[in-house]
């Protein structure tokens, strides 16, 4: 009698076990995107979309996750029958791909090339747009392979000040102030000078960003960044 009760208590374990495996793998996974939130079916990480899977709302995405957004190789389709074949990251279609226009009666109208923060960019992959910089000996622009969300701006010159502080034999420039010029939001994290540099961090709340800069001696340049990354502007002035 013991015997036949130890394996009905086994039994029902072994259920409750399963029950919880089942419920587990069912998880609700949140998609981050407005557009495709609804219906989601796929890998999960933390409570969100992370890896392959497939998400139906307004629009619908079959391919790569992470962190409940579109980010790497995939296929989104909008509601009006047109769709994208190619990379993404961080929700926005980035990198090399394809998009298809319906047309009746006759083969899809094809656009190939690159993408960079949803907007198409042409045969090559342009991740920024730099003006106004002419005024510098030498300017590098250099964004992080993976994603990020900050901006450094670094400014240096041949002379300087003695001291530092007071430019009386040497040249200074620093980045006086800049200006956003859509709704993104850029927070100062740290700045630091020498007597022959300069530096300035921020923090930006979203991508695409747009800013106009003005330096210490008034000269103002332009900046557009595209793509999602940790952004590092290096400008080098011979005076």
């Amino acid at each position: 009698m013991n015997c036949i009760r130890f394996v009905c208590l086994s039994f029902s374990l072994c259920f409750f076990n399963s029950t919880l495996v089942a419920q587990d793998s069912t998880q609700t996974c949140k998609v981050d995107l407005p557009a495709l939130a609804g219906k989601y079916t796929g890998d999960c990480k933390n409570g969100y979309a992370n890896g392959k899977g497939d998400a139906t709302g307004l629009h619908h995405y079959v391919g790569m996750f992470k962190n409940g957004l579109p980010h790497g190789a995939g296929v989104y389709y909008y509601n009006d029958g047109t769709y994208y074949s190619g990379n993404f990251q961080d929700g926005n279609l980035e990198g090399k791909g394809e998009m298809h226009y319906l047309r009746k009666d006759l083969p899809d109208s094809v656009v190939k090339g690159f993408w960079s923060g949803n907007e198409y960019r042409g045969g090559k992959y342009i991740t920024y747009n730099l003006s106004g910089t002419s005024y510098f000996d030498n300017v590098e622009v250099i964004p992080s392979k993976e994603s990020g969300h900050t901006l450094k701006i670094e400014i240096s010159t041949t002379s300087g000040s003695p001291d530092g502080v007071s430019p009386v034999k040497g040249f200074v420039l620093t980045l006086a102030e800049l200006t956003p010029s859509n709704s993104v939001f850029a927070t100062k994290i740290s700045s630091f000078a020498t007597n022959t540099k300069s530096s300035v961090s921020y923090q930006l709340s979203k991508f695409p960003a747009h800013f106009f800069a003005t330096l210490s001696n008034g000269q103002t340049f332009s900046l557009e960044l595209y793509k999602p990354a940790n952004w590092t502007i290096r400008l080098y002035r011979n005076q």
